[in-house]
């Protein structure tokens, strides 16, 4: 495109400096496009196509560009070509070859600036990843050290409960033992009492029907002496035992009914006594193995309840130990999310700057390059051409 522009602005300059046009033009009033040192109209092209192909293509590059080096480059241009300075065109070649090292300069700024960017990108990225790794974890430690902490506080809940139910079920087992001895006791003494009636009884028997096998008297008061003692012996017992045996000896029998003959049958009435003894006996011996049996069962009880209860509180102190151990680590990774949170946020603002700074660099480096190429080539050309160009005509 430059090159068919500098070929018609060539072809424009032959046109008008062609003779019939010189002569078409001094018939006119358009005598300012007729300069007899410089002009638009030359009579010979030969001297003066040079500078003007300089500044055509300056022109072209300042209006693209629109730089003020560039303008004041052409302004010179201008100037020197108008007043066919004698010095040449070194000032402007001079300008041209700073306006090349400074583009040159440019286009290694942009590079560095390009390799800074995608070094920092890079690094940002890293960053970022790191940050929301970290975030993550603690994300992750956070929700499990928050249900760890839960979980301890249900099993220390239930194990609290269980203490207080097992103690409620000691309790009431202790009260249990202590009415089922007190009912034993009780049942061990009616039992001896009645044995101890019993025998009363037998012996006033014996006293009549078998008088040789009877109890002494100190060994039957001796016997009363113990029923009397017994704390569950009804005193109304006695009164009706005594009433039923003590009875009167009975009058002497008329003359006429002859000796009196005693019953046979007082052996099996004793001998249902003697089975009445044995019965409560074996009651006794019954209920002496059942309190034992209970009793031991109520020290194994006892004993596998203290040791349960041991190992629940021990076991509530270990899980209360951890809980707190727990929520320290709780805290601590609340407090690494805070800050992963707010490293998460700060390379977030890291990478918004250097959007800031850098998409302009990224998005068009290619383009700034092309075009700073593009701008250097058309100066090298037009200082070639300068370097070429006289003010001879």
């Amino acid at each position: 495109m430059r090159s068919e522009e500098i070929a018609a602005i060539s072809e424009a300059i032959g046109i008008l400096n062609d003779d019939d046009a010189l002569d078409v033009f001094k018939k006119t009033a358009a005598s300012a496009l007729v300069q007899a040192p410089v002009g638009l109209l030359q009579r010979s092209t030969h001297k003066a196509s040079k500078g003007k192909r300089a500044q055509s293509i300056l022109a072209h590059v300042a209006a693209k560009y629109k730089t003020p080096t560039l303008k004041l480059m052409l302004y010179t241009l201008n100037s020197k070509l108008k007043h066919k300075s004698a010095g040449g065109f070194g000032e402007v070649i001079k300008m041209i070859d700073d306006m090349v090292v400074l583009l040159g300069k440019q286009g290694e700024e942009d590079e560095k600036a390009k390799e800074f960017c995608e070094d920092e990108f890079d690094k940002a990225e890293d960053e970022e990843k790191a940050a929301k790794t970290k975030q993550a974890q603690m994300e992750a430690t956070l929700a499990e050290k928050t249900d760890e902490i839960s979980q301890l506080m249900e099993e220390i809940s239930v194990l609290s409960k269980g203490i207080g139910e097992l103690d409620y079920a000691v309790a009431e087992a202790t009260e249990q033992r202590k009415e089922e001895h007190a009912d034993y006791v009780e049942a061990m003494q009616l039992n001896e009492a009645a044995i101890g009636l019993v025998g009363k009884a037998k012996n006033r028997l014996q006293k009549f029907y078998n008088p040789s096998l009877a109890k002494s008297a100190a060994a039957s008061a001796a016997s009363a002496s113990f029923i009397q003692a017994a704390d569950f012996v009804q005193i109304k017992a006695h009164t009706d035992a005594d009433a039923l045996f003590d009875v009167a000896p009975p009058e002497p029998a008329p003359e006429t009914f002859g000796e009196y003959k005693k019953s046979g049958k007082s052996s099996g009435v004793m001998g249902m006594m003697d089975s009445i003894v044995r019965d409560l006996e074996s009651d006794m011996k019954d209920a002496e193995y059942e309190e034992k049996t209970a009793q031991k069962d109520y020290a194994e009880l006892m004993a596998d309840s203290k040791a349960t209860r041991q190992a629940d509180s021990k076991a509530i102190v270990d899980k209360t130990a951890a809980k707190a151990e727990a929520e320290g680590k709780l805290m601590e990774a609340k407090e690494g999310l805070a800050a992963a949170s707010q490293d998460v946020t700060l390379v977030a603002t890291t990478i918004q700057d250097l959007h800031a700074k850098c998409d302009f660099i990224m998005q068009n480096f290619d383009m700034r390059k092309e075009a700073r190429a593009n701008e250097i080539d058309s100066l090298k050309n037009a200082k070639a051409v300068l370097s070429g160009a006289s003010f001879g005509f």
